[in-house]
């Protein structure tokens, strides 16, 4: 993290050391992706793909290839005890508190959490930004497109493989959660602020992470993403919307 954000992690979590948090961190490493150019053209309008320029296909078909080559997905992820949960806010154990007004409702019956941070690394974010140096656009836009499908193959691993773990225990996961992401709750459409990031990377205390929070609240690489899944146990009904149990 930066100085600027990283003093605002010390702020809004002190209550571990840095060597606990720290060992609270795991790692997950997906396999390589496979892109299909098709999805790319999808992704950039192209609903026809009969009638699309050769070039353009070609170009598609390069690009795929050029993400599946650089790409470097990686994912660091606690379990985190639920302490509390309200309308407001969630409190987790040994402390931390995140805010989103959809929690009560999407994490409801939930005894544990699971943030995390999932990026497919520099190498293809960089090339992006080299191709759109050099005059490249489309390759530019192909590739940035291709890329994220790249992170959307990662997050299919990665809750994959908590589905088998938190399975093993008798517990489902919910839906993932991000900041900047909105969810609609009784007819009403509710964000989890993007200004919430700082705490939900504070989670990791001063552990070396594969994405840095910027002071902007956006990550780098660009190409990455953050959140969370819920853990609840099978066996146990969430309790009814609207009636979130009280904070510790």
């Amino acid at each position: 993290m930066n100085l600027q954000v990283a003093e605002l992690a010390d702020a809004v979590a002190p209550v571990l050391t840095a060597d606990a948090k720290a060992s609270l961190v795991h790692r997950f490493e997906p396999h390589a992706p496979t892109v299909a150019y098709e999805r790319v053209l999808r992704i950039q309008g192209y609903a026809d793909l009969a009638r699309v320029r050769p070039a353009i296909t070609a170009a598609a078909k390069a690009m795929a290839r050029h993400a599946e080559a650089v790409c470097r997905s990686e994912v660091a992820y606690q379990f985190r005890a639920v302490r509390g949960l309200n309308a407001d806010a969630i409190d987790l154990s040994c402390g931390g508190r995140l805010h989103c007004k959809a929690f009560a409702t999407r994490l409801a019956g939930c005894t544990e959490v699971v943030p995390f941070v999932l990026t497919c690394g520099q190498p293809i974010a960089q090339s992006v930004i080299d191709m759109a140096d050099a005059g490249d656009l489309l390759e530019a836009l192909l590739l940035e497109a291709a890329g994220w499908l790249c992170i959307e193959d990662a997050t299919r691993q990665f809750k994959s493989m908590l589905h088998r773990v938190t399975g093993q225990r008798g517990c489902r996961i919910t839906s993932r959660m991000g900041p900047g992401y909105a969810y609609h709750i009784d007819a009403q459409q509710v964000h989890w602020p993007l200004e919430d990031h700082p705490h939900l990377f504070a989670l990791f205390g001063d552990a070396s992470l594969p994405v840095e929070l910027m002071s902007s609240c956006a990550m780098s690489p660009k190409l990455s993403r953050s959140g969370l899944y819920g853990v609840a146990p099978l066996h146990v009904s969430p309790p009814q919307v609207g009636r979130p149990g009280p904070l510790n």
